[in-house]
């Protein structure tokens, strides 16, 4: 047993002046997804510093995961607390894509003023990695011993990325590209949490999602020189066409949503379809009609549906059209709710009431019905819960987050750290 003390030693190592600094030095280093390497370095050179065990894993040349090992006596259990590098935007021109403006360059760096943290990825997810790499210096410098190794996993491409078409370079590998690799590279632990945002509730069951490509087709030709009688636009063009499936999908997509909502243990699970990208026809050539349409959809599928279940449904509705049309799935993971984790379900919960002298929030819609790295835990049978900070948006892709909100994390993520690590390991 850890004693109270012992407790408080460590709990006073951390400062809220050091988080701060941490996640500022971490927003200042840009880390879109495929590109985490120069951001993956600096975490494994602070690791190095701080006494932390480093371990580099190369996904690619310009990947790593980035991992801090506390080592145990090798008679206790171990717990991971996990979180991603890459940032929701890249910083760059491409963000013209989702957005109708974007704010200067300077409003991306790393800022500290008025009790918050502001930038790229500050609380997506640069204050969580923050809060547990500092966590773990407190409990190593407080000289606390544990039966059982505590790994702190800063890992590549977690962002709804996914290679389609022409994007098919490493920045479009996201959505457990590096959770994958860290847990078939070696790197596995009886328990995990993930840190991921979710405003200090605890998370144990999340969406899944599958990524459709559905594309119609026209006859590209001229379209002046004969009437609408005579050679009817609806037979000719892609676009038009796809206007009878953007309706029929998104009214499927409503009785989807109403059908599938998954009653969680702390509360329910919302699937959402969102048709997100069309594309057709050519920008330089609108006299001719388009000879191909395409749209792109996001289905967030509840656990225990299959991707396959989704688009069994989705063909059935297109097949009531009477429109040619092709059909691709193009990504697909499972939802998950975590078997086992009870446990650390309850560690996190009692450590957060004696520090703030409450319960934890209860998960929201936006927390809990998203995909996060928790499911890869699940996936490979290790149980996992997500427990992470809150924060939010500032600019079009600038974030925000209360350093009070960083330094609340660490606590937990220490005492938590410190009561499942010095669990005795299960008897085989």
């Amino acid at each position: 047993m850890v004693s109270e003390q012992d407790r408080k030693n460590a709990i006073n190592r951390i400062q809220r002046e050091e988080l701060a600094q941490l996640t500022k030095d971490l927003v200042d280093i840009p880390s879109p997804t495929g590109s985490e390497k120069a951001i993956g370095e600096f975490i494994l050179s602070w690791y190095s510093r701080h006494g932390i065990k480093a371990l580099r894993q190369e996904i690619n040349p310009e990947r790593v995961n980035a991992v801090g090992i506390l080592d145990g006596r090798s008679d206790g259990v171990s717990l991971t607390i996990n979180g991603h590098m890459d940032t929701s935007y890249t910083g760059t021109e491409e963000d013209r894509m989702f957005c109708r403006a974007l704010e200067p360059d300077s409003d991306l760096k790393g800022a500290v003023r008025d009790g918050k943290v502001f930038g790229l990825g500050a609380s997506n997810m640069k204050s969580g990695l923050a809060a547990f790499m500092v966590a773990g210096k407190a409990i190593r410098e407080s000289g606390v011993a544990l039966k059982g190794d505590l790994i702190l996993a800063a890992v590549a491409g977690e962002i709804s990325r996914t290679p389609i078409g022409p994007y098919q370079s490493e920045a479009y590998r996201g959505e457990g590209t590096g959770t994958i690799h860290l847990l078939t590279h070696g790197v596995q632990s009886d328990y995990a949490i993930v840190a991921d945002r979710s405003g200090h509730s605890i998370v144990w069951a999340q969406n899944g999602v599958a990524q459709f490509k559905i594309s119609t087709f026209g006859d590209p030709h001229a379209a002046w020189g004969v009437t609408r009688e005579e050679k009817s636009p609806e037979a000719s063009s892609a676009i038009l066409k796809m206007i009878k499936v953007l309706q029929a999908v998104d009214s499927w997509a409503g009785e989807f949503e109403r059908a599938h909502v998954y009653a969680s243990p702390h509360g329910p699970l919302v699937p959402k379809v969102n048709i997100g990208s069309i594309q057709g026809g050519a920008p330089f050539r609108p006299n001719y009609y388009p000879g191909v349409c395409s749209i792109y959809v996001d289905v967030r599928t509840p656990p225990e549906l299959r991707p396959v279940q989704v688009q069994r449904e989705l063909r059935a509705v297109l097949a009531n059209l009477g429109i040619e049309y092709e059909m691709e799935m193009y990504a697909s993971r499972m939802g998950y709710e975590a078997k086992q984790v009870g446990s650390v379900i309850k560690v996190l919960e009692e450590s957060y009431q004696s520090l703030f002298g409450k319960k934890t929030p209860t998960p929201t819609g936006v927390h809990a019905s998203i995909w996060t790295d928790t499911n890869i835990y699940n996936e490979m049978g290790i149980p996992a819960c997500k427990f992470g900070l809150g924060g939010g948006r500032w600019k079009f892709r600038s974030e925000q987050i209360e350093i009070e909100d960083i330094y609340q994390a660490a606590q937990v993520y220490v005492l938590a750290a410190l009561e499942i690590c010095n669990w005795d390991k299960p008897q085989p």
